[in-house]
């Protein structure tokens, strides 16, 4: 059940996307902070939910921006064809943004978020 404020825990459909985005950090900091996570959705029509990560239980990772992309990959349609692209945003070293940009709006099509993702590229 949702917080007063909206704020979750996050669905297993979100937590396995960031764990398939995050499958290869190579330090395995901002995968440590899944399990300190907490999801909002956005307005917007498409899947995006900002997340919220409790500092004290798992640390910010240090940034050369503010703000950066940490993870990213391809969408693909039902025929495996490309769909557009799934961004994870780190604010000040906690995650805090998936964004789904979906260039068809179609969305997921019935599949779970992780399995519209492609390949994940490494950032």
């Amino acid at each position: 059940m949702p917080e007063p404020d909206g704020w979750e825990p996050l669905s297993e459909d979100v937590r396995r996307t960031l764990e398939l985005l995050l499958a290869g950090e190579s330090d395995g900091r901002f995968r440590a902070q899944i399990p300190h996570t907490v999801m909002h959705a956005s307005d917007c029509a498409c899947p995006c939910v900002y997340l919220r990560v409790d500092t004290d239980a798992a640390p910010a990772v240090p940034l050369e921006k503010r703000m950066a992309v940490v993870a990213s990959a391809s969408l693909s349609d039902a025929e495996g064809g490309y769909d557009g692209e799934v961004n994870l945003f780190a604010i000040d070293g906690s995650l805090a943004d998936l964004q789904f940009c979906d260039w068809e709006d179609k969305g997921p099509g019935g599949r779970s978020l992780w399995e519209w993702m492609g390949h994940v590229h490494p950032e």
